[in-house]
């Protein structure tokens, strides 16, 4: 799963910046150098040709984390959930899925554009859709309430920069591999100016929205040593910081000795090594996307039946563990202890579930909560008519200020 996610954010952020390289840099660079032309026009083709490859990967990267999804949300094998619908039930009917089908909608429009090269501006919009759509499929999108948007708001600037910077970084190497032996640099010294620019512009949105998304996810700087989410964050924070050395030493060493095609060589070089360093990069990314923040670390019960559908849900403002038993088609019990973020007990006023069916044709089932001794909230003889996963949406109402909405899939199996 790492694999494939890491695979599915460099195609992803690699379509993003080859057609943010062709619009912001290598278009405006190649403006009134008629000599330049049949040039441009060869490297248009092969950014064309990478961009294709790039909307390829992510959208068979996508589908294999699709059907790994369904596989690990049913408790089933790979093949089992494609052959029998799971992953088609994943890509249907829960938000992951409905982001995926949106994104490769995005690729599609994208792929069309490239046979009109005027339209390099739709292209950019359709291609930071693409990127950004990625945050709603992370921890950010998880994040309801005021603090939920903040957080989805700077995942999707962090993930534009990185597109812009680290996905342009090989349309910088083919330009520089294509033109960098002709007798005239003006293009190359234009092209590198322009990328550097917007190499700086995205550096310093990756800080800022990095240090807005740490907030979110560490629940203090300890956590960067005392946690395993936390040190790999840190690793991740270290190759960033060895990216921005060697782009200094492109800026400040070789730019400036651009008129000798040692210095072009070098740079393409150097290219090539922070392409290799934001690898790197992605693949910690992928393995924190499948970890829970240091901020949020939680264990489930140890009492919860074997036959029963449990889940989780957490945001800022407050937690729920919800138990479904048996978490199967048919009559059931609801059982859901609201929680703090420190895990004390929440003290809400009011709970109310609301569960959407598999089927969006069949009516969502809602009912009252009520409030027991123990301190949880219980749901009883509630019929839940069909298997598959369901939404589950916890709404609270807390003692003063607007009801608090969580919700979830979870997977209802069938009658035994």
């Amino acid at each position: 799963m790492i694999l494939v996610r890491g695979v599915h954010f460099a195609m992803s952020l690699l379509a993003g910046g080859t057609i943010s390289f062709a619009t912001v840099v290598a278009e405006p660079a190649a403006r009134g150098l008629s000599e330049h032309q049949p040039e441009l026009g060869a490297l248009r083709q092969r950014l064309n040709r990478l961009l294709w490859c790039a909307l390829a990967g992510a959208v068979a990267s996508g589908a294999i984390w699709i059907t790994l999804l369904a596989a690990g949300i049913l408790g089933t094998t790979v093949s089992d959930a494609v052959l029998h619908g799971g992953a088609a039930t994943v890509l249907t009917e829960t938000r992951f899925g409905q982001v995926f089908i949106l994104r490769a909608g995005l690729a599609l429009v994208l792929a069309l554009l490239l046979r009109w090269p005027r339209t390099r501006w739709l292209q950019l919009a359709a291609a930071g859709g693409f990127v950004a759509a990625l945050a709603l499929t992370g921890h950010a999108g998880a994040t309801p309430g005021a603090a939920g948007n903040l957080h989805l708001t700077s995942d999707v600037l962090h993930l534009l920069a990185a597109g812009a910077w680290l996905g342009g970084l090989p349309a910088l190497a083919i330009l520089l591999a294509g033109i960098g032996n002709t007798s005239g640099h003006v293009f190359i010294n234009r092209a590198v100016a322009r990328f550097s620019w917007l190499g700086i512009v995205s550096v310093g949105t990756l800080v800022a929205t990095g240090i807005v998304n740490s907030y979110f996810l560490l629940s203090s700087i300890d956590d960067l040593v005392a946690t395993d989410y936390g040190r790999l964050l840190f690793l991740k924070i270290g190759l960033f910081i060895a990216m921005l050395a060697v782009a200094a030493v492109n800026k400040f060493h070789l730019t400036p000795k651009l008129a000798a095609p040692r210095a072009v060589r070098a740079l393409q070089r150097n290219t090539l090594a922070e392409t290799a360093l934001g690898i790197g990069v992605l693949l910690l990314v992928a393995a924190l996307g499948n970890m829970a923040p240091a901020a949020h670390r939680h264990t489930p019960p140890p009492d919860i039946p074997p036959d029963a559908a449990f889940v989780h849900i957490h945001s800022s403002e407050a937690m729920a563990d919800v138990t479904v038993n048996p978490g199967r088609a048919g009559p059931t019990r609801i059982t859901v202890r609201v929680l703090r973020e420190d895990f004390s007990e929440f003290p809400a006023q009011a709970v109310r579930l609301v569960l959407d069916p598999p089927a969006p044709t069949t009516k969502a089932v809602e009912r009252a909560a009520i409030d027991m001794p123990d301190g949880t909230w219980q749901v009883d003889a509630l019929d839940l008519g069909m298997p598959g996963i369901w939404t589950i949406r916890v709404v609270i109402t807390p003692a003063a200020g607007p009801p608090i909405v969580l919700d979830a899939p979870i997977v209802i199996d069938r009658r035994m």
